[in-house]
């Protein structure tokens, strides 16, 4: 069993895959002495240890233990075990875990993931009914990204009409921005202007940036120029400039050929930001034969 844990850091995103890590709970030892208890002791006959029927009886042991930390221990255990059997029974574990507790906000992101694979009106429909709103904006993120890869504007819109706020969100919002941006960076970055300032922000146009000037140099210079936002407008030249730093001089020189003179000098102004931002990435300047009337 996989789980997916989004880490947001400044002005950027990154989707990280690992395991489902152990836990140094003081109290794991009891917790999970009462699965291996119910799994010997209560398994229906002719079910195996860890099928749903099986799962069932542990769950129900779970919610009797006394202490909390064992229980909520237990319970997890049970709901991530049964993510792949049985789903259903997985939400009925997770759900007695403290509302809005991180293990709590990584199962119902798994569950709305796979809920979203299979019916994605159903998952809207069980994310409304979460108890919290950073619970609500997790599954919300999670149910936009799973529709992401096939649509990726639909998946802006579920994100932006929900009016939900959180860390979570904003890393979906990224990735989604991210999807778009590699069909239509056109569309991307009309919906990425609408936000705020701030860190997502700023990231959909660092994405944005990087993806439109590899396709279409003269159209993300193009859309630049357009912008009336001034400080949207600074922004995007930031990222612009980041991104052109970063090529070689051959690169730079073709894609500036598109920019004209106004533009060149928003590029410059922001140069110093950009380098700050992506200075480790610049490549060195080129090394040029020297001239012939130097060598004589």
């Amino acid at each position: 069993m996989k789980r997916i844990v989004l880490t947001f850091v400044t002005s950027g995103l990154w989707l990280v895959g690992c395991d489902k890590p152990g836990s140094a709970d003081t109290h794991k030892g009891d917790a999970m002495a009462a699965a291996r208890t119910a799994r010997r002791s209560h398994a229906p006959h002719g079910e195996t240890p860890g099928s749903a029927a099986a799962l069932r009886v542990i769950l129900n042991t779970a919610l009797g233990i006394a202490s909390t930390a064992a229980r909520e221990k237990a319970l997890a255990d049970v709901a991530w075990n049964a993510l792949e059997i049985d789903p259903g029974l997985a939400c009925d574990a997770f759900q007695h875990l403290p509302t809005g507790s991180p293990e709590k906000i990584r199962l119902l992101q798994h569950y709305a993931m796979r809920l979203a694979e299979q019916d994605l009106n159903a998952a809207l429909a069980w994310a409304a009914t979460l108890e919290s709103d950073p619970e609500i904006a997790a599954a919300r993120g999670q149910i936009a990204l799973v529709l992401a890869e096939s649509d990726p504007q639909r998946a802006a819109g579920i994100l932006s009409e929900s009016g939900i706020v959180g860390r979570d969100f904003d890393v979906a919002v990224v990735q989604v921005m991210h999807r778009w941006a590699a069909r239509s960076p056109a569309d991307a970055a009309a919906w990425a202007v609408l936000f705020p300032p701030g860190p997502v922000r700023e990231a959909g146009m660092k994405i944005i940036a990087g993806l439109w000037m590899q396709r279409d140099a003269p159209g993300a210079l193009g859309w630049l120029s357009g912008l009336e936002d001034e400080d949207v407008r600074e922004e995007a030249a930031c990222a612009m400039e980041g991104v052109i730093l970063q090529q070689n001089d051959e690169v730079r020189d073709g894609w500036l050929q598109h920019a004209d003179a106004g533009i060149l000098s928003e590029l410059q102004q922001q140069q110093e930001r950009a380098i700050m931002e992506v200075g480790d990435n610049i490549p060195p300047p080129e090394k040029y034969p020297p001239a012939i009337s130097d060598t004589l």
